[in-house]
Formats: structure tokens, sequence, C-alpha cells
């Protein structure tokens, strides 16, 4: 592998290093898309209770089920939302603190996707480090090498 003393042990240091890192990229690029879907759908529960404002009582509206699909309801109040509150729990408040609560959350859920993307690119840092050492390592190999010179350190 390489002549230098240590070098195929720090070698698999470096790879397993790597791979960590990967699992972890991997796993805040899986949260990072949860959060994306999360912010729209706060934001598209923002925009309806937002258009509550401009829809009278007793209107007829289209109410989502779920997968895109809808049914005909009839507005019966426009002063009251029920809100998710976690654990399968709702809460009715009024349209003005609902929009209030949405976009709490929404922000909050921005700021954590920020933090998850600054997270990201330190990783990313240290992948580009360990990439550049393996990279040192291999020419520094090819140029002890003897022989035909098709042999690689990874």
């Amino acid at each position: 592998m390489s002549s230098a003393p240590g070098g195929e042990e720090e070698i698999r240091r470096l790879l397993a290093a790597y791979q960590q890192y990967q699992a972890q990229a991997d796993g805040i690029m899986q949260q990072l898309s949860l959060t994306q879907m999360t912010a729209e759908g706060l934001e598209r529960a923002l925009v309806a209770v937002e258009a509550l404002d401009t829809v009278q009582v007793g209107h007829e509206i289209l109410v989502p089920i779920g997968s895109g699909s809808f049914v005909y309801g009839t507005l019966a109040s426009k002063e009251k939302v029920v809100l998710n509150v976690g654990a399968g729990v709702s809460i009715e408040k009024t349209a003005a603190e609902a929009k209030d609560i949405l976009k709490v959350r929404k922000a909050e859920v921005l700021e954590g996707s920020k933090k998850l993307n600054e997270v990201l690119a330190k990783i990313d840092q240290e992948m580009q480090k360990i990439q550049s050492i393996m990279q040192q390592f291999e020419e520094s190999a090819g140029q002890h090498q003897h022989g035909t010179g098709s042999e690689r350190v990874v």
C-alpha cells in the first residue's frame, strides 16, 4: 500500500472517518428534506388562514383531506382555526392567533434548517480535508512505488 510507516493504518482511519461523515451528511440531508416539507406545509396553512379574510361565512370551499385530495365544504366560521399542537392534540385559536403561531413555527423550522445547513457545510469541509490527505497519500505512494506504477492507495 504505502511505504510510509503507519500509512496503511492512517488510510484505514481516514476511510472510516470519511464513511462516518458521509453517513452523518446523509442523515442531515434527510432532515433537511423533512424540514423543507414542514416549512412548505406551514406556508400553505398560513396562506389558507390569511385567505379567510377574503371569504364570507357560508361560502363553499375546498377542504383538503390529504394526498392532494379535497372535499367541498361550507365555511361555518372564519373566526376560529383548529391547530395541531402535537401528540394528536389540537386546539382552537382565533385566526389572528393562528397566523402568529404558524409564523413562529415556520421561523423555527427555517432556523433549524439553517443550522442543519451549517453543520452539513462543516461536514463537507472535513470530507474535503480527508480527500485531500488521501490524495497526498496516493501521490506519495506513487512516487515511492517500484514496478509498473499501476497500484493505487485507495
